[in-house]
């Protein structure tokens, strides 16, 4: 990670996570070509092996998953969610429409190179990807 992220995972009771995330490219430079945007979701790929290193001794449930808008590079983020107490809301299930396809060649290729399930939704603002490990955490389907 480009910078420490100050995050509790000790298991005590004010370790938990509600929808937890952080972007990489907060300005959207990645928008600009796709050299700059590989370079960013390089570092989202880092970010999440990261976590998902610190999650392995975690003691509770949590979800862990990358999600990659289409049309912005900045939203891309990755996310932590567990059990918490501002929301009934874990875990997060995500209803994939039925097409699971990128439209965008470079993105494509760059998403099918990775060993991440793929769930797609198509918003109004554009597709939205969401890549986990069903390995790790709790399955977002």
């Amino acid at each position: 990670m480009n910078k420490e992220l100050n995050l509790d995972f000790s298991g005590g009771p004010k370790s938990w996570f509600d929808l937890w995330h952080t972007h990489v490219d907060w300005d959207g430079k990645g928008n600009k070509d796709w050299k700059t945007r590989t370079r960013y979701l390089e570092q989202i790929l880092e970010t999440f092996d990261q976590l998902k290193q610190k999650l392995q001794t975690y003691p509770h449930a949590f979800q862990l998953w990358i999600m990659i808008d289409e049309n912005d590079s900045g939203e891309d983020c990755v996310y932590i969610h567990t059990k918490n107490p501002n929301a009934d809301n874990f875990p997060i299930k995500v209803t994939p429409d039925n097409k699971n396809e990128i439209k965008d060649k470079e993105l494509k290729q760059f998403v099918d190179s990775l060993n991440f399930e793929r769930v797609r939704v198509e918003t109004s603002d554009g597709d939205l990807y969401y890549l986990f490990d069903k390995g790790t955490g709790i399955s977002l389907v």
